[in-house]
């Protein structure tokens, strides 16, 4: 891998970690409105449908990591 390959696989897995964190903050803010009384069937479906979201950027952001963590084990090779 030359350092052009890792810099990129390392921005993707900067992005990657990024969007989940933002997607994470969205879904927290949601949960943040629970009240006493059950929420109402639509709030219900909207915070179902951003947790998926959020499992989604989740998931692509230990992908990106494990590929990222392979790069030692493969070898980088940079020049001066």
């Amino acid at each position: 891998m030359d350092e052009k390959e890792f810099n990129e696989l390392h921005a993707s897995c900067v992005s990657a970690c990024k969007n989940y964190a933002a997607e994470a903050e969205i879904t927290t803010t949601m949960l943040a409105n629970c009240t006493a009384e059950p929420m109402p069937l639509p709030e219900r479906l909207k915070i179902a449908l951003q947790e998926r979201i959020e499992n989604t950027a989740h998931s692509l952001y230990l992908a990106a990591k494990l590929v990222l963590h392979e790069a030692p084990r493969l070898g980088c090779a940079f020049t001066a």
